[in-house]
């Protein structure tokens, strides 16, 4: 019992609890993974070459990234315009 109610004095002085599903995923993210991370996604995605992939390979491996990335592809078009 001492050990659950620290974990809830816990949770309770260290903020709101997490309540939908997007706050868990940004909580997680910041937790876990390095701020160096989406930089890395960014070179990938932009060294990235055909070579000797298959077009439908090289597509999936594209997308990969921007899911990764959180890139929308919307974002992309002002730039692909000009």
């Amino acid at each position: 019992m001492y050990w659950w109610t620290s974990i809830v004095q816990e949770l309770r002085t260290n903020g709101p609890s997490i309540e939908y599903w997007n706050d868990l995923k940004s909580a997680l993210r910041r937790r876990h993974i390095p701020s160096y991370y989406n930089r890395e996604l960014m070179n990938k995605l932009q060294r990235l070459q055909q070579k000797n992939m298959f077009i439908e390979e090289y597509t999936q491996k594209i997308e990969l990234l921007m899911i990764r990335a959180r890139i929308i592809e919307e974002e992309l078009l002002p730039f692909l315009d000009s």
